[in-house]
């Protein structure tokens, strides 16, 4: 299970990644489950008679906990998604189905991993930010207002029960952005096989 993680606040990564112009303005760099974070993703189609020129990718502020289309409150967040079940989960169908694609970036990412003391930090050994694959989600509130949400796919390596946060290689990030529904699930790896990583064991607290 994904504990935290620390959003990336270099305007630097979304420009040259993205090529979206975005001054993170979050209070803290650590996200919690419920907490707001920041995400990219292709615009919505929202407005089809805008003229205005659309964007290839967009920074958008959502709450970490993906709301389910059939809510009728909100209340039951989803904090994380099973890459391999998604698909066919019904919390995740439509999502998935609709291509609502998103990345969250991340300097590091803080998860459980057995044991009862320690969790373990997880961050790329060249400082770039890693990249997590994620779903988003528009909710509409019985008070008319929409709420934008994402969960975290995970991913769990062979012999292993420890959930991990599906990571993307730098030169996937626009290709998981826009690539057909079928082919989502290639890219979803573990973290060993995304490579360059640094693993770090911290006191739980």
């Amino acid at each position: 299970m994904i504990h935290h993680y620390q959003s990336t606040g270099d305007p630097a990564a979304y420009l040259q990644n993205f090529g979206v112009s975005f001054q993170p303005t979050l209070a803290s760099s650590v996200v919690r489950p419920g907490e707001r974070g920041i995400f990219i993703r292709r615009p919505r189609a929202d407005h089809p008679g805008s003229t205005r020129p659309i964007a290839a990718f967009e920074a958008v502020s959502g709450r970490w906990g993906l709301i389910p289309l059939f809510s009728q409150t909100g209340s039951d967040p989803l904090f994380e998604a099973r890459a391999e079940a998604a698909a066919a989960e019904r919390n995740f169908h439509q999502p998935w189905k609709r291509g609502h694609r998103c990345v969250v970036l991340a300097d590091a990412v803080v998860q459980d991993h057995g044991a009862p003391d320690h969790l373990l930090r997880v961050s790329r050994a060249d400082g770039r930010p890693l990249a997590m694959a994620s779903l988003w989600n528009g909710w509409r509130s019985p008070q008319d207002e929409c709420v934008e949400s994402f969960a975290l796919l995970t991913v769990a390596p062979a012999g292993s029960d420890v959930r991990q946060p599906a990571l993307l290689h730098d030169a996937w990030l626009e290709d998981w952005l826009s690539c057909p529904v079928e082919e989502t699930s290639a890219y979803l790896r573990p973290c060993a096989q995304v490579g360059g990583l640094v693993s770090q064991e911290i006191p739980r607290g």
